[in-house]
């Protein structure tokens, strides 16, 4: 109080101004009334802590919401009741009035907390190999599932990339990745590759077994 009294005393009151609170949210979503009767759920929080799922929390959010999910404006106005800590902080610092929709709000959400774990995710995919799979299609199942677990946009020559770049060296050899656009096509080129290798063994072991019976007459 003192040093805001000499402040005023010397003309510099104006420095004093205190900042004020500007909702993030649109005006719009802000005046959105609850249903009659509706009681806000008691929702499970997300804090942005590592190894927590962005969607998972999406997910619980909206299921726990109810018939809310069926209006747009209140699932934005309630999503920051589920963020405490670090999310709500990082929430607080958006733009005032820059929310004017859930899609917008949900991407901003994936993009702030969902890069680590792409990151995370990104390289269990590089480093994927076939050898733990019993087929190609189990191969490609398999780092088809890892990669719907990643928020991060990957273009798919790029995937075929990482996919081949998991596969033995014999089948990887004969495969150019530059000319395979999607992971069907690579799909369909390890499977000719392993049907070629199959007719090779069989036809090394009948003549082997041929040149055996000659042998022995």
């Amino acid at each position: 109080m003192i040093i805001e009294r000499i402040m005023s005393i010397n003309g510099m009151n104006a420095l004093l101004q205190r900042p004020t609170y500007s909702s993030l949210l649109a005006e719009y979503i802000v005046q959105t009334e609850n249903p009659i009767s509706w009681i806000i759920p008691k929702y499970t929080k997300f804090g942005g802590e590592t190894g927590e799922s962005t969607f998972e929390h999406i997910a619980r959010y909206l299921t726990e919401s109810g018939d809310m999910v069926n209006n747009e404006s209140l699932k934005v106005k309630h999503f920051p009741s589920s963020l405490p800590k670090a999310a709500f902080t990082w929430f607080t610092t958006l733009p005032p009035n820059s929310i004017d929709s859930w899609p917008k709000l949900e991407k901003l959400f994936h993009e702030q907390f969902y890069e680590g774990h792409s990151k995370i995710i990104l390289v269990e995919l590089s480093n994927i190999k076939i050898r733990f799979a019993k087929t190609i299609d189990d191969y490609l199942n398999r780092f088809r599932s890892l990669k719907e677990k990643c928020f991060t946009q990957v273009l798919e020559h790029e995937l075929v990339q990482m996919a081949a770049g998991g596969l033995d060296y014999s089948i990887r050899k004969n495969i150019d990745p530059t000319f395979v656009k999607s992971m069907s096509q690579l799909a369909d080129r390890v499977r000719h590759l392993e049907r070629l290798r199959l007719e090779k063994v069989r036809h090394t072991k009948a003549k082997a077994k041929k040149e055996k019976v000659a042998y022995i007459d």
